[in-house]
């Protein structure tokens, strides 16, 4: 399967640049930005190192103002490296889909790990994994709790690495300011949606396409609250349901302490489109240290635990009644915002 992209005309072409004037331009900035960057890094560690060294023996934990700052040049690093090899793999003959799939999912699972792999031994940063088997097969949906940008790498750390699966991503379009996300994301098979779009129904029909074909091998990532979980959210939504005199909803929702309420569009379409499909629900807290640099540099975030609890729904359990689906799912994400509560430190 090719990628489904993000433009209206069809799948992205694969190239670097050929995305249009206004992707091309965001990716050639995004692209010299992170090059840019390392370079700077590079170049002021002589001065930064012996500094926050300096800085350190007065911060609580182990000098978490140097480790952060050497996190962040591994983090360019590994970008650059990730850009780089993007370059090659789409200058290699094209000698099947599948290859040039398997090609790109490999560099995938490489770039996800190494970015875990510097976070762990230069932040001390350590995963506790419960129910992991639940993504060692695929034709699966995954629903994943959205507490930070860094969520977007676990389903690549459970399923990937871990068991082999290729997993699809409905991803927001922001995240396209990361090139190795941006080049690789759109050679694969997923979707960069549009939140808030006013053509809903666009967005969904994508996110519906990545459930077509699905093997024992491959999965759907959904972050089914749609964006990120901050109580200003939360507040926000409840505000609004609380207008609407929405009464059920609000009730609902306001039970719901560390999570927002999950949508149904994307997920109703995925069920839909590929009914055989299992559903793995993905509850996990921690990844919240992680949000705020301020937090790294503090080293408030230095060592944080990063719990996952994952569950496997069988297809046969699923309702396929909308009003029937929404309310499974609603139970589903009460089971998350316990499992957060009971287990956030």
């Amino acid at each position: 399967m090719s990628a489904v992209g993000d433009a209206r005309e069809g799948p992205t072409p694969p190239g670097f640049w050929d995305l249009g004037w206004g992707n091309g331009l965001r990716r050639t900035g995004s692209i010299l930005g992170v090059h840019l960057a390392l370079v700077l890094l590079l170049i002021s560690a002589l001065l930064w190192v012996p500094a926050l060294a300096l800085l350190g023996l007065f911060q609580r934990g182990s000098f978490p103002a140097l480790r952060c700052f050497l996190y962040l040049t591994w983090l360019m690093a590994f970008e650059s490296v990730g850009v780089l090899t993007a370059l090659v793999l789409g200058l290699l003959p094209r000698v099947s889909e599948e290859v040039w799939l398997a090609r790109h999912f490999r560099l995938q699972h490489f770039w996800v790990g190494r970015l875990f792999a510097g976070a762990q031994s230069l932040l001390g940063i350590r995963l506790q994994v419960e129910g992991g088997e639940a993504l060692a097969r695929g034709k699966a949906i995954l629903l994943v709790r959205h507490a930070s940008v860094v969520d977007a790498l676990l389903p690549d750390l459970l399923a990937g690495r871990a068991h082999g699966l290729h997993m699809r991503y409905v991803l927001k379009r922001e995240l396209r300011i990361d090139p190795c996300i941006d080049i690789v994301g759109h050679r694969l098979p997923n979707a960069f949606v549009r939140r808030g779009s006013g053509d809903s129904a666009f967005e969904i029909e994508r996110v519906k396409a990545l459930a077509q074909g699905l093997g024992d091998g491959d999965g759907v990532v959904l972050f089914p609250e749609g964006t990120r979980f901050t109580e200003a959210r939360r507040q926000q939504i409840l505000s609004s349901l609380a207008e609407k005199g929405d009464t059920d909803r609000h009730r609902a929702a306001s039970a719901l302490l560390c999570t927002l309420p999950p949508r149904l569009g994307g997920f109703r379409g995925l069920v839909e489109t590929d009914p055989e499909a299992d559903v793995v629900v993905c509850a996990h807290t921690g990844t919240e240290k992680l949000t705020l640099l301020g937090d790294l540099i503090s080293g408030a975030a230095q060592g944080a635990l990063l719990k996952i609890k994952c569950w496997r729904v069988p297809a046969a359990e699923i309702p396929r009644d909308p009003d029937a689906l929404k309310a499974w799912l609603d139970d589903q994400w009460r089971k998350v915002d316990r499992w957060v509560q009971a287990h956030a430190e």
